[in-house]
């Protein structure tokens, strides 16, 4: 199991009484703190989602449950609640959290009786089949996505269109999460039970042990880096690419991109995968179609890269040797559920993509609209009220004539804002109470590999061996892979898609949450077997 510490003690720690509450569900999704916009419409349809996933199951749950915590700016999610229906309805084990040395059960289960123990089977078979099913329909739930999406970026914006997204905007969002969503939840808890059954060794030495049993994936970020390989390729070949790669004017780029063989493969990305972006979680954040710069500079940088390495090949046999014969069973069954788990998540998430990318172009044209009669300053600002706040202006129950304290809420919570992303998230909350993981540095994908450190903002400026520092392990960020060596994340966990796409691409990465670009570049090696980062 992971340990984790209580950050305060004493008058400082907020109560402890009350459900769990965990960051890292939304860990591939969101870049960090959040703005009002987006943490509130997470909240909203998290917790419409939870109730079609469990309802779905027909594990009864309990509406109106409160799903989503925004604390300093980022989403909790509640373990809680879903442990208990779990632990209920199918008889799921749900290990117990390890803080300041103490094994704390999320739930309490008394061993079922017979006829019990036939309905827990029931409802265990019933989650298998619900993801089963979720798999099947992901094709046909993207496409329905993409086509609201393509509706939404071609509205021309009247209030009556404004309104109209304005009520599709949550009842579409859920049912687009709704893979993400149980992926993740059912990911999540098997990867805990699997650290569970090796817990004789350190953490980190677990951890290495299920990446490598993991291996890679045919995710959609699999595909998204290839195909920037494949931009890069071309560019590299294409004078006229280079040219226009090297002058970095992007701003009307579909009329501005070469005819050629590279200005076709760049449409065709942008066709799929226009409506993403890095930090894409952040609704505030332009999306690739929108402002292509960052992963254009992606695409020069990766058209100088030699020939990556070979993917990691999954090797469970170390792991299985690591657990407990009695047990060596369910751990193979574990493994086989967290990578057919790990593809669902993938395409989850790029569906839920398309809801992001929408939300956004709806929240301002709703700015647009607030900005021409001075409500706002300008029509970014709306990313920094709540949605429902946003809907009160659409509506007019927010009253034109209180423009000054619609300013100054704005006002505050962007100086709140940028607090919160200067401090370090809690990883949980149990109650009110922050703990945080007690080994931060953890191995994601096997392999080492030298270079610079750089960011994406200044990628396009390194040399020939560059490791990426990513503010988390978001999905996105598996664009940029072709680029660098290797991955140094300040946050995240060897089931997220970007680590799973590392080790399909035969990229180092590793969780270190103490590394910090400060403009020096210094020159480090990423040890993906161990977790480490060292000075090279």
């Amino acid at each position: 199991m992971i340990e984790y510490r209580f950050i305060h003690e004493g008058s400082e720690s907020g109560p402890e009484n009350g459900d769990v509450w965990m960051r890292s569900f939304f860990e591939p999704l969101t870049p960090g703190a959040l703005t009002p916009f987006t943490s509130s419409l997470f909240a909203e349809v998290t917790a419409r989602t939870w109730y079609l996933y469990f309802d779905r199951l027909g594990f009864d749950p309990p509406p109106r449950s409160r799903l989503v915590k925004v604390h300093a700016g980022r989403p909790y999610v509640n373990l809680s609640i879903s442990a208990r229906l779990d632990a209920e309805r199918a008889g799921v084990e749900c290990p117990p959290l390890l803080i300041d040395g103490n094994a704390r059960p999320l739930v309490s289960a008394e061993k079922p009786g017979f006829f019990a123990g036939i309905k827990l089977g029931r409802g265990a078979r019933k989650i298998e089949e619900t993801l089963d099913a979720l798999q099947a329909e992901l094709p046909d739930l993207i496409a329905k996505i993409s086509a609201w999406h393509q509706r939404v970026m071609g509205f021309r914006w009247s209030q009556a269109e404004i309104l109209l997204i304005m009520e599709e905007i949550e009842r579409v969002g859920a049912n687009a999460l709704l893979p993400y969503f149980a992926a993740r939840h059912n990911l999540e808890r098997a990867y805990r039970r699997l650290l569970s059954l090796i817990s004789n060794r350190p953490l980190r030495e677990r951890v290495a042990l299920v990446a490598q049993a993991s291996g890679g994936g045919r995710g959609v970020e699999v595909d998204m880096a290839q195909r920037v390989s494949r931009l890069a390729q071309l560019a590299a070949d294409d004078s006229a690419a280079q040219a226009w790669l090297q002058a970095g004017e992007f701003a009307n780029w579909k009329h501005s991109v070469p005819k050629t063989d590279f200005g076709e493969a760049l449409q065709g990305f942008m066709a799929t995968y226009g409506h993403r972006s890095f930090g894409e979680g952040e609704m505030a954040n332009p999306r690739w179609d929108e402002k292509p710069d960052l992963l254009l500079a992606v695409v020069r940088r990766a058209s100088h890269q030699t020939q990556g390495p070979s993917p990691t090949v999954a090797d469970p046999a170390p792991l299985l040797a690591a657990v407990d014969g009695k047990a060596r069973k369910e751990a193979q069954q574990l493994l086989d559920r967290m990578r057919r788990l790990l593809e669902l998540q993938s395409g989850g998430l790029h569906a839920f993509s398309y809801i992001l990318a929408g939300a956004r172009r709806w929240a301002l044209a709703a700015g647009e609209e607030a900005a021409a009669d001075h409500r706002l300053t300008t029509p970014e600002d709306v990313f920094f009220y709540e949605i429902e706040e946003v809907k009160e202006m659409m509506t007019g129950e927010w009253n034109i004539s209180d423009r000054s304290g619609i300013h100054a809420t704005a006002a505050e919570r962007r100086a709140a804002l940028d607090a919160w992303r200067r401090r370090r998230a809690a990883d949980l909350l149990w109650g009110e109470r922050e703990a945080a993981v007690t080994e931060s540095d953890i191995p994601l994908s096997p392999g080492r590999s030298a270079g610079a450190l750089v960011t994406l903002e200044n990628l396009a400026r390194s040399g020939t061996e560059t490791i990426l520092l990513c503010p988390t392990s978001e999905s996105a960020a598996a664009a940029a892979l072709p680029a660098c060596t290797a991955i140094i994340a300040l946050q995240g966990s060897p089931i997220d898609p970007l680590a799973a796409c590392a080790r399909a691409l035969g990229r180092p990465a590793v969780v270190a949450a103490a590394v910090q670009a400060d403009g020096a570049w210094p020159h480090l090696l990423v040890d993906g077997n161990s977790g480490k980062v060292l000075q090279s």
